[in-house]
Formats: C-alpha cells, structure tokens, sequence
C-alpha cells in the first residue's frame, strides 16, 4: 500500500479463523529500513524490493507495468483497472475463447445505485460458465442481510 511494508498471507476476519482452534492462519510481514519514504532519496516512493513485489503483483494480476500503478489510489488507476476489468468481461461472456487473455482482474457483474441497491447487470441473471445466479438466492437460516 505504501511500498515501505509488505504483509502476505492468509489471515481470515472470522470466528473460524480467529478462534485459534480450527483453521491455521499464517502471515508475515516485512519492510526494508533503507527504503522508507524518509529515506528514499527525494523520490516520493521508496523504490525497494516491497516497491518491486507489489509492481510484480499488479503485472500479474493487470498484465500492464503501467506508471499509474505507482499511485494506485488516483482516478487514472481506477480507470485503467476498470477498463481491464470490463474487458475481461467481455471477453468471459463471449462464446469465442479468446486465449490471448493473460490477466486476472474480471468486473463482477452487479450494479450499485446511489441508494445502494445490488442489482445483476442488465440481460445478466447467472454466470455464463457456470449458469449460477449472480445475485445468489436467499438462505433460510441466515439473515437477509447476509445473503442478498
């Protein structure tokens, strides 16, 4: 997030995981005290091997090295994040395999209203692969609020 520390692994927000007496979580964490901001040489950006892994991360993920990427939070960033995404889109519900596809990052096929309203997008019920529905379905047994 900030290129000075890294976190990976799988630690899991749930009473599953955080009960310590079911699942086993583990994660790490790193940072690289030359390159701190503090310390970066007047860049604005420590240029670390942090730095370098999550730049490594988004060509994974995206299949671009874009410049935007080192400020991920900008309007310029989540544009091209948005593009790949609806283009990956396309793509997934598209009869033609298209192999040329090297990247991860897939819209997920829902709108969000002002108000807040989910709803699937439009002419989209279910997944085209898998014929399941987008929305879900309601669970009797938990609240509404977690299954819509």
């Amino acid at each position: 997030m900030d290129d000075e520390y890294i976190v990976i692994g799988s630690a899991n927000i749930n009473q599953r995981s955080m009960d310590g007496g079911r699942d086993t979580e583990i994660a790490m964490g790193a940072f690289q005290p030359h390159h701190l901001a503090s310390t970066s040489n007047g860049s604005q950006r420590p240029q670390g091997q942090v730095y370098g892994f999550r730049r490594a991360l988004w060509y994974e993920h995206i299949g671009d090295n874009s410049d935007d990427f080192d400020e991920p939070e900008s309007v310029e960033c989540v544009k091209l994040l948005n593009r790949v995404a609806e283009r990956n889109w396309k793509l997934y519900c598209d009869d033609a395999l298209d192999e040329s596809v090297n990247t991860h990052l897939l819209r997920y096929p829902v709108e969000v209203g002002e108000d807040g309203s989910v709803t699937s997008l439009s002419g989209m019920q279910y997944f085209p692969d898998t014929m399941a529905l987008i929305l879900g379905s309601k669970s009797d047994y938990l609240p509404p609020i977690l299954t819509t």
